[in-house]
């Protein structure tokens, strides 16, 4: 509680060292690994956000929040096949988690928007 406290008072480095004791009590503890990769992520910590998301869903693969945010990154990183992979896992798990569905949507219109513009780039020979 004291992590999300901080967090809600944006002591966003604070609230890290929180979850960070608190992960040193209770490693088991998913929603404390996701919260530390939400805090790890405002912090442009995106490749131990992304190991503290992985955390939380190895213990809890059913936590929709943790593969969410896990798309979150992955979007970051500009990752945006893995994201959807992420956020459409989300969903599965939450079919009514309207963010991810718009997302893993926005993401997908991405992915596609790339593989059909390198398909349309090569150049067409009329014979």
């Amino acid at each position: 509680m004291k992590g999300l406290d901080l967090y809600n008072d944006d002591k966003i480095e604070e609230s890290l060292q929180a979850y960070n004791r608190a992960l040193e009590l209770n490693p088991n503890d998913a929603e404390a690994w996701n919260n530390k990769g939400i805090d790890e992520g405002l912090l442009g910590r995106y490749d131990d956000a992304l190991v503290s998301f992985s955390n939380a869903v190895a213990i809890n693969e059913s936590y929709a929040e943790a593969w969410y945010n896990m798309g979150v990154i992955y979007d970051y990183k500009g990752y945006y096949m893995t994201a959807v992979q992420a956020y459409k896992k989300a969903t599965q798990l939450n079919p009514s988690y309207q963010k991810a569905l718009v997302r893993r949507n926005a993401d997908t219109d991405i992915v596609m928007a790339r593989s059909l513009s390198c398909a349309c780039s090569d150049p067409i020979i009329l014979v």
